[in-house]
């Protein structure tokens, strides 16, 4: 018979295979996401008459497991989106056309459900609320009775393209499977999103009896971000690269595993922007596979490196970000030859120091000091006053203070945020 192996969300398979791995969905999940549940595959009767040989139950009650809201980001970075999710689907349906005859052809046209009726479908009931409890085939009008509420909406289904086991089904949540589920596991995952009443339903990974019967050895389910999956972050000196390591962990950690760093905790190799951009030089000229993501600061000198950097023509596997414009760097307190007044520093003295809490009791209002004049972007470059204490306090920081205390984390959020939005738009080499 052979044992198989799901992903799920709810009771709702999204992907099955049966005596092999089928495809790697470790990179949905994280250290902390293994648990141990019992499952419909081991046969417990046996363990109790043979006590001795209960250890093995340990791995195969293995699974892992996320809400579907934490899986999210994990999806987003890696390019599945719910664009991708659209694009996906139309193929779908272009390819289920190009089956028909010219005369189905026209009829088919406007008998699909578009994308949004086919999401709307998907999400009509919460997956939680799906009945899974199997209708047996003997029971009289046993494929209506199994299709449970979806039954009312079988001419909706029936508009959806076709299905390699739309038979196949016991209830309503493999009904639903059965009929709906026609994308990537990925994808489907974003279409349920939709509704957020799903949002907290758990998406499941249970290797643990495949691995029990001998089919597949443990050591290949592993989870975390694959190798080929992570980006690695260039910064201009070791403190920008510090910074954003310690924001990712703390602040973002559902998808902090995505990214590598150059030597956060030793010595530096390219300090400042100029060998930044030789690095950059240097990395298309051996062709690197690697997926790097340059990160220059929001000031007149990382300016004037990203506009160089952009004549490169970088692969699709490199990309380059500024640090985001602010609405708080707008009205800045700076100061000049002709003294003190207020500035708009983005893109002339935004280091990643200004993103930080910048309220120190010992110092008055944080402030900018002009200090050259960079003629290639015809900009002034400033330098933030006392910008090690503001990095001192933020590294003196408890994780918890951080999240959840009176540490202002808003600018370094939004930093964040901007950079994992790019590094979503880094394309891994095929």
């Amino acid at each position: 018979m052979g044992t198989s192996i799901e992903l799920c969300i709810g009771n709702v398979s999204l992907s099955y295979s049966k005596n092999f791995m089928g495809e790697d969905y470790g990179f949905l999940f994280q250290e902390g996401d293994l648990f141990r549940r019992k499952t419909d595959s081991i046969d417990y009767d046996y363990y109790e008459e043979h006590p001795d040989e209960k250890e093995e139950l340990a791995e195969a009650e293995e699974l892992f497991a996320r809400t579907l809201s934490r899986i999210l980001p994990r999806l987003e970075i890696l390019g599945f989106t719910l664009e991708a999710a659209r694009a996906e689907y139309q193929a779908v349906v272009a390819e289920a056309a190009e089956m028909l005859s010219s005369s189905e052809l026209e009829a088919s046209r406007e008998d699909y459900l578009s994308f949004e009726e086919f999401c709307s479908l998907a999400c009509r009931y919460p997956l939680g609320d799906l009945k899974s409890g199997s209708i047996e085939y003997d029971t009289p009008d046993r494929d209506k009775i199994a299709q449970g509420r979806f039954a009312a909406d079988i001419d909706e289904f029936e508009r959806i393209p076709w299905t390699d086991n739309a038979d196949s089904y016991w209830s309503e949540s493999s009904f639903l499977s059965a009929r709906v589920c026609i994308l990537s596991a990925e994808s489907m995952l974003q279409v349920f999103a939709l509704n957020a009443a799903n949002s907290e339903v758990e998406v499941t990974w249970e290797f643990g009896p495949i691995v029990h019967a001998g089919w597949v050895q443990r050591e290949a389910f592993r989870p975390g971000a694959r190798q080929r999956q992570k980006i690695l972050i260039a910064t201009e000196g070791a403190s920008d690269a510090r910074i954003i390591r310690r924001s990712l962990d703390v602040l973002r950690p559902d998808v902090a595993d995505f990214f590598n760093f150059v030597d956060v905790d030793e010595r530096h190799h390219f300090w400042g922007t100029g060998n930044l951009v030789k690095f950059a030089e240097g990395l298309l000229r051996i062709e690197v596979l690697n997926q790097v993501l340059f990160v220059f600061d929001n000031d007149a000198e990382g300016v004037d490196a990203f506009r160089k950097l952009e004549k490169l023509e970088l692969p699709a596997n490199m990309r380059a970000m500024l640090l985001p414009d602010l609405e708080e760097f707008r009205a800045f307190s700076t100061r000049g030859p002709e003294g003190v007044s207020v500035s708009d520093i983005n893109g002339r003295a935004a280091a990643i120091e200004c993103y930080l809490d910048l309220r120190l009791d010992q110092y008055p209002v944080s402030q900018v000091t002009w200090s050259n004049f960079k003629k290639d972007i015809d900009a002034w470059h400033g330098v933030l006053d006392f910008k090690e204490s503001y990095s001192k306090h933020f590294y003196n920081q408890a994780d918890d203070l951080l999240r959840n205390g009176s540490y202002d984390v808003s600018k370094l959020t939004k930093l964040i945020d901007a950079l994992i939005k790019q590094a979503g738009l880094v394309t891994p080499v095929i």
